[in-house]
């Protein structure tokens, strides 16, 4: 009996121990799973990880490589000292994209016999401006009326109505995106004319501000005569005449004054040569190209007096951003604070901006803010404008060498109905 029961304690030791160590194989088999599985998990993690970084560095290169940096203030200027009023100011320097339109060059030729024919009916005034009315000029016209919506890259419409534009030089930039849109030789050297006069005040602007704008200056008989020795328009002061800083600013751009733009000049440096030497600083402050090179305030025909239409446009860009000298460019008419009893103007010498004049009649899917003409034989009828779309885009266009100040009109007029959003 005492055998049977030893053996039968026997068998059960045995069972115990064999299920120890099967207990203990399989928690050793368990934790070597459970090792492996661990160390691959790592691996795996540091893999994806890696492949995370790769991915956003490549993204991050590829952004930089596709998508051009963001204007900023002063990005593209060759200088502009912190205390400047133009510290905070956004220089353009627009590049063309593959949906810039580049417009076939325009062949004045073929207006010569018009031009010739209208010569004995125009009737001429200031700065190069006409009257409107019939002549020959009429014959050569912008199809207006057959323009509807937007003629863009990605509508081109009908391409003979974009080359109807007489302007033999063109620009118009989306100040928003800082692209041009169209052009037509806008890297052309030419003569700007009265353009010159939009950065004449711009850089006046670096010496006067609100609190000078009632300083008076004394006209010259030499600044009063200055538009008949150069034959160019003039607001009218006459000699020995007390105008103010702010009589000289509207004079220059509405009536697009010699005498104005001269007695600006010598208000702010003294002479007319050291104010020059101050545009030309300027220019190269504003990142102009290095064919801009001006020789007086006023935009009389030198032949060292150059510069481009897209030049122009960059001008005007860093004008419209100023309080004042957008008051000064926005402006349809102005009364000058000099009186003429004797001449029935009793209450001062009233100026018009002849451009704002007349295109706030036409219709467009927006307005034109501020504008500057120009006029000299060499230059051709030329002018700049700003424009606000409805849809709130901003642009700027500059042409160059119009036949007529009126067809010149009529071309920013159709760039913005035909080439604006």
């Amino acid at each position: 009996m005492k055998e049977h029961n030893g053996r039968q304690g026997l068998i059960v030791f045995l069972r115990i121990l064999v299920v120890l160590v099967i207990i203990a194989l399989l928690t050793v088999l368990v934790t070597i799973f459970l090792g492996l599985m661990g160390r691959k998990n790592k691996d795996d993690s540091s893999v994806d990880n890696q492949d995370i970084i790769n991915t956003e560095d490549l993204a991050t290169s590829l952004d930089a490589v596709a998508t051009p940096e963001e204007p900023v203030a002063n990005g593209d200027a060759a200088g502009i000292e912190p205390d400047s009023w133009m510290s905070d100011k956004r220089l353009l320097n627009p590049v063309s994209t593959d949906a810039t339109i580049h417009l076939p060059q325009a062949d004045m030729a073929a207006f010569d016999a018009i031009i010739k024919a209208s010569e004995e009916n125009s009737v001429s005034a200031s700065d190069g401006e006409e009257e409107e009315g019939g002549s020959a000029w009429d014959s050569v016209t912008l199809d207006l009326n057959s323009v509807e919506g937007s003629i863009n890259y990605s509508s081109p419409g009908d391409p003979v109505k974009t080359q109807k534009m007489v302007s033999t030089y063109m620009v118009l930039i989306d100040i928003d995106s800082d692209t041009i849109v169209a052009e037509r030789g806008a890297d052309t050297v030419i003569s700007p004319a009265s353009m010159t006069k939009i950065l004449t005040v711009v850089t006046a602007r670096d010496f006067i501000d609100e609190t000078t704008l009632e300083d008076k200056f004394t006209i010259t008989p030499e600044i009063a005569d200055y538009w008949r020795v150069n034959d160019c328009s003039a607001v009218g002061f006459l000699p020995g005449d007390e105008v103010t800083v702010r009589d000289l600013l509207y004079g220059t751009i509405l009536p697009s004054g010699a005498d104005a733009a001269i007695g600006l000049a010598e208000y702010c440096c003294g002479s007319e040569e050291k104010f020059v030497e101050e545009m030309n600083r300027k220019a190269r402050e504003l990142g102009l190209s290095e064919n801009a090179h001006f020789t007086n305030p006023v935009g009389v025909y030198n032949d060292d007096l150059h510069c481009t239409v897209t030049d122009i446009a960059k001008v005007l860009n860093v004008a419209i951003q100023d309080d004042l000298l957008r008051d000064v460019l926005s402006a349809r008419t102005y009364v000058t604070s000099t009186t003429y009893e004797e001449l029935d103007m009793p209450d001062g010498i009233e100026v018009s901006n002849w451009f704002l004049r007349r295109i706030e009649d036409k219709e467009m899917d927006g307005q034109v803010i501020a504008a500057k003409t120009g006029f000299v034989k060499q230059s051709g009828s030329c002018a700049a404008s700003y424009y606000e779309a409805d849809n709130g885009k901003r642009y700027i266009c500059v042409t160059g060498n119009s036949f007529s100040s009126w067809r010149c009109i009529y071309d920013h007029l159709s760039i913005y109905r035909s080439l604006t959003d």
